[in-house]
């Protein structure tokens, strides 16, 4: 079941997008359309998720042997003497040359975890976040884009940091990720073109670099998490400049998707974290599902929000 904080939304976006834009309804319908929708359609801000895959799902994230694949790279950034360590993929015909370059999503993973889990094919904690997504460029489900997994658990935080401050990571990306990447990857380098999600943990990463960094990102998608009660009033206090301002929808490409299973131990800090965005007007959509506070669960959240990102440069509005 989907709760929507979009309530009286008015939107009205005139962006031409091609495959992506077609499962916005739910369909995930190839290219052409077998759910009747035209392969060219105005794109908007979303007012629904895509279909949410049912518990248990697999042939998503299968390996197939007809769809081409992507390409994982591991590298440290830094030093001699150490650096940051990032799994970063590249799609299926990946080009240098490409003069459009490719749209990037930032992508973190959870407490305990490192950069590696959400390409590994581990039975309990991998993402096979690489499969998931040349499977979906196959179908024509998204355009390609470039995905960059850094390793945050040295400075992920589970209290909100102020906009325009460093912490909660907001430095390792400013710093070292975002202009690494963009100096080494054919990738577009305007806030239109970058999103970023985590799961549990890597949920507050999302929270405090993306949403907390507007000028930088238009996508914020959070995977089984929220604020913490002992958080939340921080939350409103640290971000009262981003949850008042006006132009908050109008920078928002995509509404702040926030997704927990009934099981999920994150589901009331997702239910009262999305309280607080609906307070103050600000755009989102929350996907509950049968799930818990495991891989099964967000292997499904980034295969629902994939088609989501990307396809709109006109911003959410206000409601």
């Amino acid at each position: 079941m989907q709760r929507n904080g979009l309530r009286s939304l008015v939107l009205t976006c005139g962006l031409a997008m091609t495959g992506s834009a077609l499962a916005l309804g739910g369909g995930g319908g190839l290219p052409g359309g077998d759910d009747g929708i035209p392969e060219d359609v105005p794109a908007s801000c979303p007012t629904e998720t895509p279909d949410m895959l049912p518990r248990g799902a697999t042939g998503f994230y299968q390996d197939r042997p007809e769809v081409p694949d992507g390409n994982v790279e591991v590298v440290t950034i830094g030093g001699r003497f150490g650096g940051e360590r990032v799994h970063i993929y590249t799609p299926p015909g990946y080009s240098e040359s490409d003069p459009n370059g490719y749209p990037v999503l930032y992508l973190s993973h959870g407490a305990g975890q490192d950069d590696s889990n959400w390409t590994s094919r581990e039975e309990d904690w991998g993402g096979s976040a690489d499969l998931i997504l040349d499977n979906a460029i196959a179908e024509g489900r998204i355009d390609p884009m470039v995905v960059v997994m850094p390793d945050t658990s040295g400075c992920a935080s589970g209290s909100p940091v102020s906009p325009g401050t460093r912490g909660g990571c907001v430095g390792l990306f400013k710093d070292t990720l975002m202009p690494y990447v963009e100096s080494n990857y054919n990738v577009r380098t305007d806030r239109d073109s970058r999103a970023i999600a985590g799961l549990s943990q890597g949920g507050f990463v999302a929270f405090n670099v993306g949403l907390g960094n507007l000028d930088l990102f238009s996508h914020v998608f959070i995977y089984g998490s929220g604020w913490f009660s002992t958080s939340r009033r921080a939350f409103e206090r640290e971000f009262e400049s981003v949850l008042e301002d006006p132009q908050t929808n109008h920078r928002l490409n995509a509404p702040i998707v926030m997704g927990a299973g009934y099981d999920d131990i994150a589901y009331s800090n997702t239910e009262a974290t999305i309280d607080i965005l609906d307070e103050y007007g600000v755009v989102n959509l929350q996907e509950e599902y049968e799930g818990g506070h495991d891989m099964d669960s967000f292997r499904r959240m980034l295969h629902l929000t994939l088609p989501m990102m990307f396809v709109n440069t006109e911003g959410c509005g206000s409601p």
